[in-house]
């Protein structure tokens, strides 16, 4: 390797580095991306180990290796791509926001499926869910409106936890 190749290489990471190590939206994306992919990989990984060295079937290994994708990527969505400490609060966030995308990307290909057929469905449906995605999780993790939502006696505001108690203590009176 020459040593123009070298500082080439050397500036290209550098670039990287500061970019990942951002605090605006644009590197968030990329950390957000970073950690989706990383997911991924893990639960492909351990999916493909679970069926093939451990001989657990299919449909186990997959819940087995979503679940562990699932922390994994919880806890990075948190610690590196958005920079928040992780709550019980947002965990259900983060779980119903995944429940959400789930169910979006079932109706997406059942509708692609009939337009570009089963094997490119998927496709379009990423393009659509996973920006739906990225402001779901991004919503759950940082934003105070959903703090306000999950906590009592947040500024005086409703919310599920205080509603949750009004009907409880209702229901006692009846």
């Amino acid at each position: 390797m020459t040593e123009k190749t070298q500082k080439k290489r050397i500036g290209l990471f550098a670039r990287l580095k500061k970019l990942i190590q951002g605090n605006g939206r644009f590197s968030e994306i990329i950390r957000f991306g970073l950690v989706g992919g990383m997911a991924t990989m893990i639960q492909y990984g351990i999916y493909v180990v679970f069926v093939n060295a451990v001989k657990v079937p299919a449909v186990p290994s997959t819940m087995i290796s979503y679940a562990i994708s699932f922390i994994f990527n919880f806890l990075m969505s948190n610690y590196f791509t958005f920079r928040t400490k992780p709550t019980t609060s947002r965990g259900f966030g983060f779980a119903m926001s995944h429940l959400i995308n789930m169910g979006l990307q079932v109706g997406f290909v059942a509708i692609f499926k009939e337009i570009v057929g089963p094997t490119l469905a998927l496709l379009p449906t990423f393009a659509i869910c996973i920006p739906v995605n990225y402001l779901l999780v991004r919503f759950v993790l940082t934003s105070p409106k959903f703090y306000a939502l999950m906590h009592p006696n947040v500024r005086g505001q409703l919310n599920i936890t205080g509603l949750l108690h009004l009907i409880a203590i209702k229901r006692k009176k009846q």
